[in-house]
């Protein structure tokens, strides 16, 4: 067998939610430790992930999705990976962006959940470079007047010290060019695209909720990192987490939600390509992925 032979696909996929299609570009995949996740007995952890097929250690390939859609003229790249903040496991999106016949030219607008590095960083070439030369980027106040504070960062250490630095290095050029918005929730930052407070996991979280022929998707950012265990046990919380009791409230009333109101799911972390519904099944929340269906032409084409 040629060595070649054993590459990989490349990492998108295209699946139709109402009248619009998204595109799942894969950034790369990075690890969810066990040992991070808290207010639960690491032995139930443990019996989550074996449940999961997946080791005591935990998901050490957690999938880093972003997603493409067109909407009103414009075309919207929600989150834009980790560029290469976070070594070679992940920083593929202009790849797998290409790979799926776009051009990061393309792109008017980048939806930013929040401003952790794999979600942020991607923003800028190994250069500092803008990697979407036309777009504005689109960030909620509350994370901006978080992560961009000087005097915040200046109190801050260890791995919230980086996070600092590397928001504010991924957003400069946006800022230089003035090319970076902020908004408020409830507020569409693209039309047709309403910003929802998932506050918690970091001060200004936002998932970006689009609606298309009586169907809604709702894009997540790190409302989940381990699905394995946090749908069943959902007050599960991350070391990660700003706000450990406000990302536990904010999961808990999204997945209500999403499965009352039949919600369909664009997952960052979330197995490839993150894109699903939530049911509850014997009082535990279930994830259910769209099925893979060849995509049909709109009528009107």
């Amino acid at each position: 067998m040629k060595p070649s032979t054993l590459l990989p696909a490349p990492g998108f996929t295209r699946t139709r939610v109402g009248a619009i299609t998204i595109t799942t570009v894969y950034d790369g995949a990075l690890p969810i430790h066990a040992a991070d996740m808290h207010d639960e007995a690491p032995e139930r952890i443990t019996e989550l992930l074996a449940d999961g097929f997946l080791p005591p250690e935990g998901d050490l390939l957690t999938a880093v999705n972003t997603f493409l859609f067109t909407t009103g003229g414009r075309t919207v790249l929600v989150d834009a990976g980790a560029g290469t903040s976070l070594g070679p496991g992940t920083g593929h999106v202009l790849e797998n962006l290409a790979a799926a016949g776009h051009s990061p030219a393309e792109v008017d607008d980048v939806l930013i959940t929040h401003l952790h590095p794999d979600h942020v960083f991607g923003l800028i070439t190994a250069e500092g470079d803008p990697a979407f030369p036309s777009a504005t980027v689109h960030v909620s106040a509350e994370e901006t007047g978080h992560w961009l504070d000087d005097a915040v960062a200046a109190q801050a250490d260890g791995v919230q010290a980086q996070i600092h630095h590397w928001a504010a290095q991924a957003l400069l050029p946006y800022r230089a060019a003035g090319r970076l918005a902020t908004f408020r929730p409830g507020d569409q930052p693209v039309p047709g695209v309403t910003a929802v407070d998932l506050h918690g996991h970091t001060p200004g979280h936002t998932g970006y909720l689009l609606g298309s022929g009586g169907e809604h998707l709702l894009f997540w950012g790190d409302t989940m990192h381990s699905h394995t265990v946090q749908l069943r046990a959902p007050h599960v919380t991350m070391e990660i987490d700003s706000d450990r009791a406000g990302a536990r409230a904010a999961r808990l009333r999204v997945l209500e939600e999403a499965r009352t109101r039949k919600w369909t799911i664009g997952a960052a972390h979330l197995p490839f390509p993150g894109i699903g519904r939530i049911r509850l099944h014997d009082g535990e929340y279930e994830w259910v992925p769209v099925p893979y269906r060849p995509l049909q032409p709109p009528a009107d084409a």
